[in-house]
């Protein structure tokens, strides 16, 4: 069978480096804006789902406090009916308060070192002497 000239069809042109480089820039682009609106999909979603965590919290917060102010009332009533004034009850009641908020404070006290990124600082620090020493 012999071919003829037309039916035979030309290799496909390649594209030039301008338009390589143009189609590459464009596409990068299209990744970095894909990214970044993933990123703010998903702060959105952090920043939403932050919200109902707190707002949990304010809730299950309120529930504790009253709890603990029946627990409180309850201990009271109870002295109270074993003999004990009610000036006293309340008087223990507040020092029992008191020796536990103390004991929270001194809790949150020690908590607090974690906020100052000590090992991120131990590290920059040695860091910057060790860049010094280049010098």
């Amino acid at each position: 069978m012999a071919t003829t000239f037309s039916e035979v069809t030309p290799p496909p042109e390649q594209p030039s480096l301008a338009n390589r480089v143009t189609a590459l820039a464009r596409d990068v682009g299209n990744l970095v804006y894909d990214h970044l609106e993933l990123a703010a999909l998903e702060a959105h979603r952090a920043a939403v789902s932050l919200a109902k965590v707190l707002s949990a919290a304010v809730i299950v917060s309120i529930l504790v406090v009253t709890a603990w102010l029946s627990f409180v009332a309850g201990a009271i009533v109870w002295a109270t009916d074993r003999g004990v004034g009610w000036p006293v009850a309340l008087l223990v009641a507040g020092v029992a308060n008191l020796v536990v908020a103390a004991g929270g404070a001194f809790w949150i006290r020690a908590l607090l070192g974690d906020w100052a990124f000590p090992a991120t600082r131990r590290q920059l620090k040695h860091t910057t002497e060790d860049m010094t020493e280049g010098m």
